[in-house]
């Protein structure tokens, strides 16, 4: 960090040490928003090619398809095209826990995610 009891060649490297330092931290996070992309359009993919086996070779429709997606986005009491977590009765004690937890929090009871996708 730039102090001010510094010289202005110091100041200089530091700044530039700092300025090398956030542009490698830039960098990282790009390729990790890269590769979740390309995973994100990889799954988005599977989940199509699925679909379509399934209704290809059942009776299911679109309109099935779009019912259950609205059944699953509204488990959580709200609809925003997303799963989120639950809350969720304790197995163990009755205590009311998180599904985002993977224990309870009141008595350590190990919490199963409902959601094989999560």
């Amino acid at each position: 960090m730039y102090s001010w009891t510094s010289s202005p060649t110091q100041a200089h490297r530091e700044a530039e040490r700092e300025a090398k330092t956030t542009e490698e931290q830039a960098n990282r996070h790009k390729v990790r928003v890269d590769d979740a992309l390309r995973q994100i359009e990889r799954l988005t993919l599977a989940c199509q090619s699925m679909w379509e086996l399934l209704r290809d070779h059942s009776d299911l429709t679109e309109d099935h398809l779009k019912a259950k997606m609205l059944e699953v986005d509204a488990r959580d009491g709200m609809i925003d095209g997303k799963i989120s977590h639950e809350i969720i009765d304790c197995p163990a004690c009755g205590q009311k826990t998180n599904t985002r937890r993977p224990f309870c929090v009141f008595c350590g009871q190990t919490i199963e995610n409902p959601h094989a996708f999560k």
